[in-house]
């Protein structure tokens, strides 16, 4: 058997194989961690999805899409808490409800309920009508 010594080549093959090529993997690995922690810090937190309300741009059939998930949420976490029941079923079972509601779905239908024609929904806003009246009225 030959003897091993710090000058041999076979020595510093294996040095070489074992740390030099290392090097770039592990520079790879920490470009690619970074490069995650920047997406992740830079994506601003997704809020909730919120019910809104469209209209057909032919017929003016009003439907409503979606539906308020942190209200129901909060409110599947109030009934869980009292019954014992898991929050997700029971929310799962308000979705259920609140898509059973006439003119209520999870997505644009494609064919306007109203007319039957091929749909061009419109989204609207919801109209506060107390910001409508007057605040202040003088009689005269």
């Amino acid at each position: 058997m030959a003897e091993l010594s710090l000058f041999s080549g076979e020595v510093w093959v294996v040095i070489f194989l074992a740390l030099v090529l290392k090097l770039p993997l592990f520079g790879v690995l920490a470009a690619i961690w970074i490069g995650f922690r920047k997406f992740d810090s830079d994506r601003p937190a997704a809020a909730p999805p919120a019910a809104r309300m469209s209209l057909c741009a032919y017929c003016g059939t009003r439907i409503a899409l979606g539906y308020d998930a942190g209200a129901l949420h909060e409110r599947a976490t109030a009934i869980a808490s009292r019954t014992g029941q898991a929050a997700f079923d029971i929310e799962t079972r308000l979705v259920r409800e609140a898509f059973a509601q006439p003119d209520h779905y999870p997505e644009e239908p494609r064919f306007c309920p109203g007319c039957g024609e091929e749909a061009v929904w419109t989204p609207i806003e919801p109209i506060d009508l107390g910001a409508a009246r007057p605040r202040h009225v003088e009689r005269g």
